[in-house]
This record gives C-alpha cells, structure tokens and sequence, in this order.
C-alpha cells in the first residue's frame, strides 16, 4: 500500500541523515532548545531504532553518574557530560511507561516536528488501554507497546498511530490463546518443591 504523506516524509530525512549520523546526531544533542535526552536515546532517534523505554525510566527513577566527555564536530572540540545511569530498571507500570514515553516523545518530536500528532496519539491510545485493564495485566501493555514500536522502527512501512497493522500483535498479546498472553509466566522459573524433612 502507499505510505502516508507523514511516513514518506520520515523516511526522506532518516535516508538523508543515514549520511553521517553521527554528526546530525551531534546537531540535536548541542541544539540551543533540545530537549533532556540522554546519548544512546538520540543514536536511537537518528537511526529509527526503537528506543527503549526501560533506559529512559532508569535515568529519570536512578540516580546517575556523570561522565566528562570530548568529542569533534567538523574540526571543533566540543566538550560535554554524559550521563549513565547507575541501575537498569525495566518498567512495571502505567505511570512509569507514561513518564518514560513522555521523555521519548518530547526528544523524537524535537528530531521529528510533523510526528506531533502521531507521537500523541500513539501515546493516548497505550495510555487508554492502561486505563480499562486490571493492573495485574499491564505487563502485557508493556510488552505489547514494546512489540508495535520494533514493527514500526524496522518495517519503515508504518506510523505508530496506524493501529490496524498491529491487529496479529493485539491478538498475541490479549488473547487468552496468543503466543505472548503468558509470556512473563512462562519466562520466570518455577520455585523448586520444597524437600520434606526426614523428621516430619
């Protein structure tokens, strides 16, 4: 099918950037109104990589070490910090996907200005099915959140608000039947049986 007038447009800069990535990532970083983003979140951004959420809560939840750091940018020494977080911590709720996706956003909106409605409306609907299911289940928002912006970032064939692509994602992850309905269940072992005691 046709990509949209938004996609194509998406593409063309990301081909342009595939030029030299580093120095456009160099660019957004140093910009006077670039928004808090740490470095690996930008090499993400430029490359269309999915960025991943669980970095981005780490640095806002952890407290981070801060790394001086020098690199060259057409000849010019440029001199900043770089923050590493200290804890990798994966998100387990609804207010740290917010608060993670929130941060993302803002930075992938800075690169990518005609993404703004996209962006919020991607946002709005992971928020919404937050919202009407039980919080035992949000792991598996998470993951289905997860598995929609892997599609996106490596097809380049879809928007995150085209929702009507990611119905066999929906179904795996929601149906009681789908290969991923249970999949933290599945990855965590199980406790060993306790042994009996030779007195009781």
């Amino acid at each position: 099918s046709q990509l949209s007038a938004n996609l194509t447009h998406t593409n063309e800069i990301l081909l342009n950037w595939s030029q030299d990535p580093k120095e456009v990532r160099h660019r957004l970083m140093f910009h006077r109104c670039c928004p808090e983003f740490h470095e690996a979140g930008w090499a993400e951004i430029v490359s269309r990589k999915c960025v991943n959420l669980d970095t981005v809560h780490s640095i806002i939840s952890s407290s981070c070490t801060i790394d001086k750091c020098t690199e060259t940018l057409r000849d010019i020494e440029i001199k900043f910090s770089r923050t590493t977080e200290a804890v990798s911590k994966k998100i387990t709720s609804a207010t740290q996907w917010s608060a993670a996706w929130n941060r993302a956003a803002r930075a992938i909106k800075f690169a990518f200005p005609h993404r703004e409605d996209e962006l919020a409306t991607y946002g709005d609907y992971i928020n919404d099915k937050f919202d009407r299911r039980l919080q035992q289940t949000h792991d598996r928002i998470i993951r289905y959140d997860k598995a929609i912006r892997n599609r996106a970032a490596n097809s380049r064939q879809v928007e995150l608000s085209d929702f009507a692509a990611f119905t066999d994602l929906y179904e795996s992850h929601f149906q009681s039947d789908g290969v991923h309905f249970d999949e933290d269940k599945q990855s965590k072992p199980s406790a060993p049986a306790q042994e009996k005691s030779a007195f009781s």
